[in-house]
């Protein structure tokens, strides 16, 4: 298996980037279209246009293998690999001119529904993170690892608020008063892929959400286990992409953020 891996990895990290670079010119476009899928979900020309290169590709050098997208849905394949999606992490901030968004592409192995590749382009920043599983977390060529960070006032955090927010709009209030008052602060990227690889790349500490979806954490949670963290989900159980919940930190802080979530984790239900 680890040849096949290291074939699909090689093969992505050399041309994610062109993905990328379509992403930043329809990014300078004036007449962008966008669509909304729900009251704060939003879907563009690019999200759809990037996401069929990526199908393209697969299926044209592994037509075997499966794929989960966020656009196009599921399809089945019979390798034993499966390829889970996001052709733009961050939509909301591309619609609005920011920087802060990427293209997220994982390898889960079937049997184990488990992430073995994670790969996550930011092309408006030029930072390529990724990982196989067992063999570390790049920031391109560079190997990256968690913060050693263990003292919660010397800690920053990082967080994201789910679509359907108000739903449980009382409860992360909750959260976010408690973490704020004990931290040095909590940020808010706008993108779940960045959270995560910026707690693998050391910059923040913990990061935690409600209401992701597999192709939010597949590659970035797995490139977060690589740099040496510590991922769950918010209750503390095994880091599983199609349970819609996280918390991923540099593993020294990661004990008290599930006792801040302890007792109020089981009032939100997705």
């Amino acid at each position: 298996m680890e040849s096949e891996l290291k074939d699909r990895s090689y093969h992505f990290l050399n041309f994610l980037p062109s993905v990328g670079n379509f992403l930043a010119e329809k990014h300078l476009s004036t007449n962008l279209q966008v669509s909304e899928k729900g009251t704060y979900d939003l879907v563009t020309e690019a999200d759809l246009g990037a996401e069929k290169m990526v199908l393209d590709e697969i299926q044209k050098f592994y037509p075997h293998d499966g794929f989960l997208s966020e656009e196009f849905g599921e399809h089945h394949g019979d390798s034993g690999f499966r390829w889970i999606i996001d052709p733009l992490d961050g939509t909301t901030n591309y619609t609005h001119g920011l920087p802060l968004y990427g293209v997220s592409v994982a390898v889960e192995h079937e049997d184990t529904k488990q992430p073995v590749i994670g790969m996550v382009y930011f092309p408006e920043l030029n930072t390529f993170y990724h990982s196989i599983k067992g063999k570390g977390a790049f920031r391109d060529k560079t190997q990256i690892h968690v913060s050693t960070r263990k003292s919660m006032k010397e800690a920053l955090f990082v967080t994201g608020f789910p679509y359907d927010r108000n739903k449980s709009l009382d409860v992360l209030m909750v959260y976010y008063k408690s973490i704020l008052q004990k931290s040095r602060g909590i940020r808010r990227t706008g993108a779940a892929t960045l959270d995560l690889c910026w707690i693998a790349d050391g910059k923040f500490d913990g990061y935690y959400e409600l209401g992701l979806k597999p192709w939010d954490m597949a590659a970035a949670g797995l490139i977060v286990q690589e740099a040496g963290g510590m991922v769950t989900t918010m209750d503390g159980n095994d880091f599983n992409v199609y349970t819609p919940s996280i918390l991923a930190t540099n593993g020294l802080l990661h004990e008290f953020l599930l006792n801040e979530f302890e007792g109020h984790i089981n009032r939100v239900v997705y």
